[in-house]
């Protein structure tokens, strides 16, 4: 079964081989693992750490960030136990898996990468230092150790930089998947009425710009329904204003419910609404006003206790050649006011040029 961190970064049996290959490491270099290990880091386990840490602290920049012996004290132990297993098994994905583990947690401490690496060269040496003297005296033991040495540093530190690098892409896309949900919702609030929740005068305006621009390419038939509801300042002077909010809070609710999903419905401003009809015949135009007119109309409103019985007038206005926003908006406005001094309650058509 894949290990989490193999998983996650891509060392699947053949991604080992892979790497293994880019190190020159083999199964042939086991022994050389293990005589490593017997030889010369369980029993100088001590005195390599404290001279890696003794070169390491002699560099200003890891001074700085080494200045909690708490800190130190705490990767001593870390790195013993991480010695204790260099060059063991290094063919595994279990090998793989610790390597990955311990260079993200380095990562997630914000260890600079650069002294990251320096490192490994300064634990290489302290390693080397301790050889046994039977093998530094054998000039082709003493190469074949250093060449292994130089080997298994190198896969550990490759690993080491791609938990590194990996987490920190992974940290720039999460940062960014941040930013375009910040980004999304502010844009969210600046196109939406925060009491209805629906489109406000801005984003309804730009939606009808879009298409009109949309009408001059395509043909496609367009229509704008301005409504408002009948006699509405005497529910907020009977009622109060939390009434008349929650009234509005309906009415925005059964007018998404009575529009079509390519339609824009949005607060225009007090009780008046607006509607874009895209793409909408004649027909379905006056089909879906007066639909709204029925749903807005057909059944009280309660709100905290208190029933209110509302009613909306419309006025529809479908493009012409040479329609701006302002001329058509104007002429569903019209019609509109036309509703109203009819008595209201009902749906107005704006004259349509020619017929």
């Amino acid at each position: 079964m894949m290990l989490k961190y193999c998983q996650q970064y891509g060392f699947s049996t053949h991604g080992i081989r892979q790497r293994l290959d880019l190190v020159a490491l083999s199964s042939q270099d086991l022994p050389a693992g293990q005589e490593l290990h017997d030889a010369t880091i369980r029993p100088r386990l001590d005195d390599i750490v404290e001279a890696f840490y003794a070169e390491m602290l002699r560099h200003e920049p890891i001074r700085v960030f080494l200045d909690n012996p708490t800190l130190i004290a705490s990767l001593k132990q870390t790195q013993k136990k991480y010695l204790l297993t260099l060059g063991l098994k290094f063919n595994e994905p279990d090998y793989f898996e610790e390597r990955l583990r311990v260079g993200l947690a380095h990562a997630r401490m914000r260890i600079p990468l650069n002294l990251y690496i320096c490192a490994y060269r300064t634990m290489s040496q302290a390693i080397e230092d301790v050889l046994p003297e039977a093998t530094r005296s054998d000039p082709m033991a003493y190469a074949r150790a250093v060449e292994f040495l130089r080997k298994i540093t190198t896969l550990d530190m490759s690993l080491a930089i791609d938990t590194y690098h990996l987490s920190r892409v992974s940290a720039l896309e999460n940062s960014l998947e941040t930013l375009k949900e910040e980004e999304n919702h502010l844009r969210h609030l600046a196109e939406t009425d925060p009491l209805t929740g629906l489109a406000n005068r801005a984003m309804l305006e730009h939606s009808l710009a879009d298409a009109l621009a949309a009408l001059q390419n395509d043909s496609q038939m367009l229509g704008v329904l301005m409504a408002d509801l009948d006699h509405f300042k005497r529910i907020n002077d009977n009622h109060g204003h939390l009434v008349g909010d929650g009234v509005l809070r309906e009415v925005a609710a059964r007018l998404r419910s009575a529009v079509r999903d390519v339609d824009v419905v949005g607060r225009y401003g007090g009780e008046e609404f607006m509607v874009v009809l895209t793409n909408a015949s004649f027909d379905m135009a006056c089909e879906i006003a007066e639909r709204i007119r029925s749903r807005v109309a057909g059944t009280p409103i309660n709100v905290h206790g208190t029933t209110v019985a509302i009613t909306i007038s419309l006025g529809l206005a479908v493009a012409e050649a040479g329609d701006t926003a302002l001329t058509l908006t104007r002429r569903a406005d019209d019609a509109l006011y036309q509703a109203k001094d009819q008595g209201r309650d009902r749906v107005v058509v704006a004259p349509i040029t020619g017929q």
